[in-house]
């Protein structure tokens, strides 16, 4: 009787084992896996976004594709076993790539994803609260004065090449033929130039009036001129400095009411949601980045204006030196 009921333990588990055998291969030959899930925005209402283009790649690099419906769910089925990469893609969104996910046969993985919108430049300065309309204020004054710059030192450039300019102006004197150099400097123009004229005009004034002219009397009128040419180059200079100054400081002021606000949040809502917490920590740093994108170009072209009229108050000092004491010799040698 024990060896009766023996035999029958062991059909039955046979027979059972049969069963889970059959059933399993009818799973694996009768259809794969499935994935599907909801892609939301960023922002705190977490709306569905339809229309969005889902695309499933194995390994080997065979393509799964869908699209998600007017609630912004998905679903790809009949996928085989193994390991996937998903990548969501629609226009105005940032795409999202290579996120892992495996599947089993049989298996139904729910994969929720999240896309945040593309910022322009409107939406990226309006994230920055009330430290957009002086950051906004800094760039335009910024850019309006770098321009302009960039106009005056072209116009401040002599007509005439230096080499050029400075040997006709030595001829001019040695022939004793001042109008002649006077004439040279209106036709060359720039800075430079007219400061040499009015060395040359006090000089020819002398003659004139038939008197002698001291060194430094021609030099008085030189430097006159000059105090009239250096203030038109470093015209607008200070606001530019200025606002290489200012724009960091104000990014650094959205940067601190944002961190306020954020850790409002957290005293209120508690870190249940860090993706909230996060966007608005991000949001906060945007206002650093923001000014420092205004100050540095700001403290480059300073710096390249400011080397500028070093340049210009040099050449200037040096050729006028020079000349002056063409002039000079040549009276003593008359």
């Amino acid at each position: 009787m024990k060896r009766l009921s023996s035999i029958l333990t062991i059909a039955i588990l046979l027979a059972m084992g049969s069963v889970i055998s059959v059933a399993q291969e009818a799973d694996v030959s009768g259809g794969g896996g499935t994935v599907r899930g909801t892609i939301e925005d960023t922002t705190t209402a977490r709306a569905p976004i339809p229309g969005v283009e889902v695309i499933i790649k194995d390994v080997a690099g065979t393509e799964y594709k869908g699209t998600t419906d007017d609630a912004g769910e998905y679903e790809i089925t009949n996928l085989p076993t193994g390991r996937y990469f998903i990548s969501i893609y629609k226009d105005g969104y940032g795409d999202r790539v290579g996120k892992p996910v495996n599947v089993v046969a049989g298996g139904d993985r729910y994969f929720p994803l999240k896309m945040t919108k593309k910022d322009n430049i409107v939406t990226f300065f309006q994230k920055m609260g009330f430290v957009f309309w002086p950051l906004a204020l800094c760039s335009i004054t910024a850019l309006t004065f770098i321009i302009e710059r960039f106009f005056t030192f072209a116009r401040a450039r002599s007509k005439i090449g230096a080499e050029q300019f400075m040997a006709s102006i030595t001829d001019s004197l040695r022939n004793e033929n001042i109008m002649e150099a006077v004439s040279t400097c209106e036709d060359a123009g720039g800075p430079l130039a007219n400061v040499l004229k009015a060395g040359l005009l006090r000089y020819s004034q002398a003659q004139i009036e038939e008197r002698e002219i001291t060194k430094d009397e021609i030099q008085e009128a030189i430097e006159e001129a000059e105090l009239l040419e250096t203030p038109e180059l470093e015209k607008n200079l200070p606001v530019l400095g200025t606002i290489a100054v200012v724009s960091p400081l104000f990014g650094l002021l959205g940067t601190v009411t944002g961190m306020i606000n954020a850790f409002t949040t957290i005293a209120l809502e508690g870190t249940g949601d860090p993706q909230q917490l996060a966007g608005g920590i991000s949001q906060a740093l945007l206002t650093t980045a923001a000014g420092l994108t205004i100050a540095i170009p700001c403290l480059i072209f300073y710096q390249l204006f400011d080397s500028w009229v070093n340049r210009y108050v040099l050449e200037i000092g040096q050729v006028s030196t020079e000349i002056v004491n063409q002039l000079v010799l040549g009276q003593e040698g008359a």
